[in-house]
């Protein structure tokens, strides 16, 4: 199973638990092209909690009912893309979801 954390609502002071949903769903299939990512670090920063809110800054606010986002180390499961192999770790901005697709634009190898 998938599991991955959206922002429910957006806080009024401190984030509290209602403020996320925990969705578990089926894990993604990939097509040619594709990876298959396992997260396993999730970077919570601090500039998290102002992408909460919905104001313009630097980078826009999370969306209400989509996963959450930031800096993620994943791993490799699946790979139909030639550039890629199974069991390597790459980092990049994702998205707080236990196993994603990607193309592998935007992420690097660690």
């Amino acid at each position: 199973m998938n599991k991955s954390i959206i922002l429910n609502s957006r806080p009024d002071g401190l984030p509290t638990k209602e403020n996320f949903l925990l969705k578990t769903e089926g894990i993604p299939k990939i097509v040619e092209g594709e990876i298959l990512l396992k997260a396993l670090y999730v970077s919570v920063d601090p500039y998290i909690r102002g992408r909460m809110n919905d104001v313009k800054s630097y980078v826009p606010p999370f969306e209400v009912g989509k996963p959450m986002q930031s800096g993620v180390v994943a791993e490799v499961v699946e790979s139909k893309n030639k550039g890629y192999s199974v069991g390597i770790h790459l980092t990049g901005m994702l998205e707080w979801k236990k196993y994603q697709v990607s193309s592998g634009v935007g992420l690097e190898n660690i």
